[in-house]
């Protein structure tokens, strides 16, 4: 069973009363998080589940700001929290074109998961897509990223290659 969102870590009520009830019939049960949330919300919920699933959309903090409208200190943070757990993780990194995609970013992202040690079983690459275009003309807004390119499959393998050159086990779409 997975937990995601918007964002799971809000609900954290429901979250560690339903878990309970999962872990007494032997289920699974993983976080899908984007990690801004406090510390004190979170190590609970990290500490009740099986595997976390874990966002890390840029490190540069300047780049998360620009494109998430947050930064990432808390984000990063919680992120070292829970490998000195020695919780299971999974590290997703999306990749989008003109956003996220220069080497030095990527290589800084990639440094940051390897260093978080052997609580990290593997780094998945998902590649930007634009299949949420349409929901965001349905309501009548305006698309952020209208302008950007979808991710290559040929950076999503190059991006591939540097994680398992650095160590890393990586999978494109996770």
């Amino acid at each position: 069973m997975t937990y995601s969102g918007g964002e799971p870590a809000l609900q954290s009520d429901f979250f560690i009363e339903t878990t309970k009830l999962l872990k007494k019939e032997s289920i699974h049960v993983a976080l899908d998080t984007a990690g801004n949330v406090t510390w004190d919300l979170l190590a609970p919920l990290v500490e009740a589940v099986d595997l976390v699933l874990y966002d890390i959309k840029a490190f540069d903090n300047a780049i998360h700001k620009r494109f998430t409208g947050v930064g990432n200190t808390v984000i990063l943070e919680n992120a070292r929290f829970i490998a000195a757990m020695k919780k299971p993780m999974m590290i997703r990194l999306i990749l989008v074109p003109g956003a996220n995609d220069m080497e030095e970013e990527l290589d800084r992202r990639l440094v940051f998961v390897r260093d978080l040690g052997s609580a990290v079983k593997r780094a998945d690459f998902i590649k930007y897509h634009r299949l949420g275009e349409g929901k965001y003309a349905r309501l009548g807004l305006q698309y952020p990223l209208r302008n950007t390119p979808e991710c290559s499959d040929d950076f999503a393998s190059f991006a591939v290659c540097k994680a398992r050159n650095m160590g890393l086990t990586a999978s494109i779409g996770g």
